[in-house]
């Protein structure tokens, strides 16, 4: 996403699942409940933190910006349906027809009370985190979504060796340069067909024209980056120049 450490990205678990399972926890009574929803709600946030940290990128899937988005509406949807469930099971231990296999009787007065507060803090929350990471107040921490970042190109892999990195900003959008070269001093038809193999594989880029490529849209985030590359030759040394940009006609 922004390059940022394994060890320090692990850091922002505790707050990508603590939140959603507390919510979970207040809202909802009947063990059974809590342990169907619990699973499909981890299951539904690890892939979206996956997303979000570009384990897992592909045509059908989401881009990592549409990970963060989906955070709080996934929370929500999953917590009412287990709000749905644990009515449904209670009403049928009320009518005598319960299984006995989950329910734990009501609740306290007050945790029902907390349940309405917390789910208004949380839709309060998710809509704050939503709103800053579509606004313009993002290009400060790197999480704008009409520039390119370093994660739709870094990191590289072994075939490949990061020469520079550099960021060129106009008034209206900014544009990712690198320098790519080999460790093997590849030649410029080798080291294209790494970088692309690179790019399309593993990136989600696809190649338009032999110098030039897009990345997809994402499920409702329509914003797409392209790039260019021109070849440098030093001796007998290749380096592609690689420019990452919002506004790129490749046509």
């Amino acid at each position: 996403m922004t390059g940022m450490p394994w060890p320090l990205t692990l850091l922002g678990l505790p707050l990508w699942f603590g939140p959603p399972f507390l919510l979970l926890i207040t809202v909802s009574r009947a063990r059974v409940v809590r342990i169907a929803s619990g699973a499909m709600l981890a299951a539904a946030l690890t892939f979206l933190y996956a997303v979000v940290g570009q384990l897992l990128q592909g045509p059908w899937l989401p881009t990592w910006i549409e990970g963060l988005v989906l955070w709080g509406p996934t929370t929500l949807v999953v917590c009412g349906a287990a709000v749905l469930a644990d009515r449904w099971m209670s009403r049928r231990q009320a009518s005598g027809v319960g299984t006995g296999s989950g329910a734990t009787g009501s609740g306290p007065v007050a945790r029902r009370r907390a349940g309405p507060l917390l789910v208004a803090a949380f839709v309060g929350w998710s809509a704050c985190c939503g709103g800053c990471v579509l606004s313009p107040a993002t290009e400060f921490v790197d999480l704008r979504i009409d520039s390119p970042t370093p994660g739709l190109v870094l990191p590289m892999p072994a075939d490949l060796t990061l020469v520079s990195a550099g960021r060129d900003c106009g008034s209206q959008l900014c544009s990712e340069v690198y320098r790519v070269g080999s460790p093997d001093q590849a030649s410029v038809p080798e080291l294209t067909d790494r970088l692309w193999a690179h790019l399309v594989g593993t990136k989600g880029w696809e190649r338009l024209r032999p110098d030039a490529g897009c990345q997809r849209p994402g499920w409702f985030i329509q914003e797409e980056f392209c790039l260019f590359v021109d070849v440098e030759q030093a001796g007998s040394v290749a380096v592609l120049e690689v420019h990452v940009t919002g506004a790129l006609t490749v046509a």
